[in-house]
């Protein structure tokens, strides 16, 4: 009885949320009425709209703390720490991260990521805190446009289950996004998507599809996005994720 009635007020949340997304995609979509000069926002609406209209289960939210030290000319580390509230069918998450970066050149960075996850069950027969790692390898490339400045990032991870339930996972992924500068406006966005693949034994694959945008307020970075999470093999669950951060 006490599940049912928490599954309730979780939905009852959900759909409160979803409501007001709804009201003011709608009002802003109004109220710059789509000019070329706000383009970049009607898209960034128009694709949200689309994405809250799919018949959907999951909603998250993760908000990330870090640092950012520089090791030496060409080496830096972010340190961060990351809780992922889930909405739906996940549980919770506690991400601990260590990010290490070497700028190649001008064009290339490398990148070595560390991560150890505490998980939050709550659902099910057997609870409890259960815990995860995970290493990644990346290599972007940066490229200057005539317009603005796009990435690309290829990425390999390899995600261990320490304590709980769970498969082994190998993952590829390629992101590729694109910087639009705006003049004379701070929070110039970023647009992305990004393609996800697994091995044996689960061989998920999914697209994700989000816009962010960030500015340096008081010395400290803060940023905010969302992106969709489109399972493709129709296994998983889709997702909307919000995110926010704040890097010191």
């Amino acid at each position: 009885m006490p599940e049912l009635q928490r599954l309730r007020r979780k939905c009852k949340c959900r759909l409160f949320a979803y409501i007001s997304l709804r009201l003011i995609m709608l009002w802003v979509l109004h109220k710059f009425k789509c000019t070329m000069k706000n383009s970049w926002i009607c898209l960034a609406l128009l694709v949200a709209q689309f994405a809250f209209g799919q018949s959907t289960i999951e909603t998250n939210a993760w908000l990330k703390l870090g640092h950012k030290s520089s090791l030496s000319e060409a080496w830096s580390l972010t340190t961060s720490g990351q809780y992922r509230s889930g909405f739906g069918m996940s549980n919770d998450q506690w991400l601990t991260e260590l990010d290490f970066k070497k700028s190649v050149n001008k064009k290339w960075d490398i990148g070595t990521e560390l991560r150890h996850y505490v998980v939050f069950d709550r659902k099910g027969g057997i609870q409890g805190n259960f815990q995860r790692a995970r290493v990644q390898f990346s290599a972007e490339r940066h490229i200057n446009l005539p317009v603005g400045k796009a990435h690309i990032r290829y990425a390999v991870q390899q995600r261990q289950v320490l304590t709980g339930s769970g498969n082994n996972k190998f993952t590829a992924r390629i992101r590729g996004e694109f910087d639009l500068p705006i003049k004379n406006f701070a929070w110039d966005p970023t647009f992305g998507v990004e393609y996800l693949a697994s091995g044996d034994p689960d061989f998920d694959r999914s697209l994700r599809l989000g816009v962010s945008t960030g500015d340096k307020i008081a010395g400290k970075k803060l940023s905010f996005g969302y992106f969709f999470q489109r399972d493709l093999t129709n296994a998983g669950l889709h997702a909307h994720v919000l995110q926010s951060g704040i890097r010191f």
